[in-house]
């Protein structure tokens, strides 16, 4: 009796087995994936949904295959009665079952390390499928506002530009230190005209061109993912994944361009503003400047 309960487990165990075997589905063309799955950004992390492994809400993959392997075992509590041979061998006890005498079998033992080892490989593949997005991570493990404040952050100032080209001007004379202190108080007053409200650090317009041309690759390479993709037994929906990547590259592009356009065109303003206020002022001359013959 036991003999024919474990033959009749095991070969449920050996067909799913089969299943769970990445290289058994790549020759079975026409097997379909068992689990269709999703993958998603979760607490700025790429995840698949459901998880691969165990979860505490135990409706991992693993957590899945583990109850059918319980299942397939539980045919051993399913049988009407056992067999006691203590007594008449044709007598049937309604009392206990086969539970613990099957879960001692080697058969089920090598059955079961195979659909573990199986399990084992299906992580493993799709943690390599995770890996191919590493090199866009940085769209979901830094926050734009602090990168992009570190990137403009990594320029010069307009005050270190033009210190540094007054520095270069010397040559030596006696009274090059107070020239070049006139210099820096006329920018100095300058800057509180024009410069106001414009941020006055940030890269040179080649580092910004690089930076944009970098974000601009990786949204192409977004849009080329494909969204559905077999992986063993497992067919991962990358759709979830794809347009969440593909706004926040937007967003990043975004940022970038349009600080350009806004603190160029505030600085424009600005230096219209000083214009009309200098026009404005040269038309009003103060009393005490009037001449002699204008207050006659």
């Amino acid at each position: 009796m036991i003999e024919g309960i474990t033959h009749g487990i095991n070969g449920s165990m050996i067909f799913l087995k089969d299943q769970l075997s990445i290289q058994y589905n790549k020759t079975q063309m026409q097997l379909q994936p068992i689990f269709d799955i999703k993958v998603n950004l979760q607490d700025r992390k790429v995840m698949f949904d459901p998880t691969i492994g165990s979860n505490d809400r135990e409706n991992g993959i693993r957590d899945i295959i583990n109850k059918i392997v319980a299942d397939f075992i539980s045919m051993a509590i399913m049988m009407p009665g056992r067999i006691d041979s203590s007594q008449n061998p044709a007598s049937v006890s309604n009392n206990g079952d086969y539970l613990v005498e099957i879960k001692d079998q080697m058969l089920l033992f090598i059955s079961i390390n195979q659909i573990t080892q199986g399990l084992n490989e299906i992580e493993d593949a799709t943690k390599a499928f995770i890996h191919q997005y590493d090199d866009k991570k940085f769209l979901w493990e830094e926050t734009l506002e602090v990168s992009f404040q570190e990137f403009l952050n990594s320029g010069e100032s307009y005050e270190e530009i033009y210190s540094k080209k007054l520095q270069a001007t010397r040559t030596g004379a006696d009274d090059e230190d107070q020239k070049i202190e006139e210099e820096q108080d006329s920018f100095n007053w300058m800057a509180t005209k024009i410069l106001k409200g414009v941020v006055t650090r940030f890269p040179t317009l080649e580092v910004f061109d690089e930076r944009i041309s970098h974000l601009t690759v990786i949204k192409k390479q977004i849009s080329e993912m494909k969204q559905s993709v077999d992986i063993g037994w497992l067919r991962v929906n990358s759709l979830p994944l794809i347009k969440e990547l593909e706004k926040t590259i937007q967003d990043w592009i975004q940022a970038h361009t349009s600080f350009l356009l806004n603190n160029t065109m505030r600085q424009i303003q600005n230096i219209h503003q000083f214009i009309n206020d200098v026009n404005e002022g040269i038309k009003v001359v103060p009393k005490s400047n009037e001449s002699e013959s204008e207050k006659a």
